[in-house]
């Protein structure tokens, strides 16, 4: 005699209080909910609570009656997997999906620390008076690039190229020696459902570019943090390999709208732009203290550049939805006269963790990391800020003293 295999009619009654446990919470937390969102200026249709409201009444019916269904079968005794399979189209897929649409579209909750405004926490002043010269947008070659591939795009040649890809090899260097970050190369097109596990979607879904090919759709990443966190995918870490801290430099991709304004200047804000990107996976306890370590390997390199920047505290509206608390590190560019943003460093606790199901192991217990990322740095808008900040004459920059050695102990570079 063969051992008897699990009733699936029990199964799919188990699975029915599972989803009213979920249901159940939502009900429950609905005004807590709804206060986060008001926070946050999360703007949605008052349908959307009216279903948010009323979904525990419309399901609780439908098992009701699923219920009352089973039971007529039970008594017949009859099992057919024909009648199971049709309880579960019908039924449970419904369910599912308006469960998942509820729960894909809240957001992350805010720290009790961040207020209505921005909140200024440093600010470094090097050069007291402001230089007020600016890069000609010719050095971007943007007609060029306007004619090939519209607003948004640029090219830069050399001398200029050398200098950028000096940069960029320099901050490399210094997280991958200096603060031990683990270097990898990561695809930048991915699935629709690596974009969800990263929470990209469904809040950035009109900001991404989509690949279509024989009917399959792809999307061009916004970050190589998305990558990052899909490499990490339902993976389990044992606790002394914690802090684990990664770092990759990608194209980032965004279908932004792009404007011929002062404060953009087309070379700001691109829709497709260079940023080394720092992920760190780290225990619930000490996720704060490694974003305040993440902030000073940032504000080392600016420092090192001797150029003015300032470390502002995100306010709720500002504040991305996946993120609890968030600190922009912004640059001095005289070309606009203002501080840019560079880097947005930011501690979403277990909120992207949760979705992409990545735990850490400690004492036989599993537990979601913390997920912490930050950008260091933006290249392009660093990139510009060192050459409006250095810009001596018409067609000279002064090397800054720091990338001496790779250009032979030269003081200018001319252009």
């Amino acid at each position: 005699m063969q051992p008897a295999g699990p009733d699936p009619i029990m199964i799919i009654l188990e699975y029915f209080n599972f989803i009213m446990f979920k249901v159940n919470f939502i009900y429950k937390n609905t005004k807590k909910l709804f206060i986060n969102l008001k926070k946050k200026k999360y703007l949605l249709n008052i349908n959307f609570f009216k279903k948010l409201f009323f979904l525990k009444k419309k399901i609780f019916k439908k098992i009701l009656n699923l219920k009352k269904f089973i039971k007529k079968n039970l008594k017949k005794k009859k099992k057919n997997n024909y009648t199971i399979k049709w309880i579960y189209k019908s039924y449970l897929k419904k369910i599912n999906k308006t469960l998942k649409l509820i729960i894909l579209k809240m957001p992350n909750f805010t720290h009790f620390i961040i207020i209505k405004k921005n909140i200024l926490i440093k600010k470094y002043i090097y050069k007291n008076k402001k230089n007020e010269k600016k890069i000609k947008n010719k050095i971007f070659n943007l007609k060029k690039s306007n004619k090939v591939a519209g607003r948004g795009f640029s090219y830069i040649t050399q001398p200029l190229s050398i200098l950028y890809l000096t940069l960029e090899n320099y901050m490399l260097k210094i997280h991958i020696n200096e603060n031990n970050y683990k270097y990898i190369i990561v695809p930048h097109i991915l699935k629709f459902k690596s974009l969800l596990n990263s929470c990209q979607i469904p809040k950035f879904i009109k900001k991404l570019f989509i690949i279509k090919n024989n009917k399959r759709i792809k999307y061009l990443i916004p970050t190589s943090e998305v990558s990052l966190i899909n490499f990490m995918y339902n993976k389990k870490i044992k606790s002394k390999f914690i802090p684990l801290k990664f770092i990759s430099k990608t194209p980032c991709y965004r279908n932004e709208n792009i404007s011929y304004g002062k404060i953009n200047r087309c070379i700001i804000k691109q829709k497709q732009f260079d940023k080394i990107e720092l992920l760190n996976f780290v225990d619930y306890k000490n996720s704060y203290k490694y974003l305040k370590e993440l902030i000073k390997n940032i504000e080392k390199i600016i420092r090192k550049f001797k150029i003015n920047y300032r470390i502002l505290k995100l306010s709720k509206k500002n504040i991305s939805y996946i993120s609890t608390i968030t600190y922009d590190i912004e640059i001095w560019i005289p070309g606009i006269n203002n501080y840019c943003e560079i880097s947005s460093c930011s501690n979403s606790e277990n909120y992207q963790s949760l979705r992409s199901k990545i735990k850490y192991v400690k004492n036989n217990k599993f537990f979601y990391t913390h997920i912490i990322n930050g950008s260091g740095l933006a290249i392009g808008r660093f990139f510009l800020s060192i050459i409006e900040n250095y810009l001596e004459k018409d067609n000279f920059i002064k090397i800054p003293n720091i990338l001496k050695n790779k250009f032979k102990n030269l003081n200018y570079l001319k252009f």
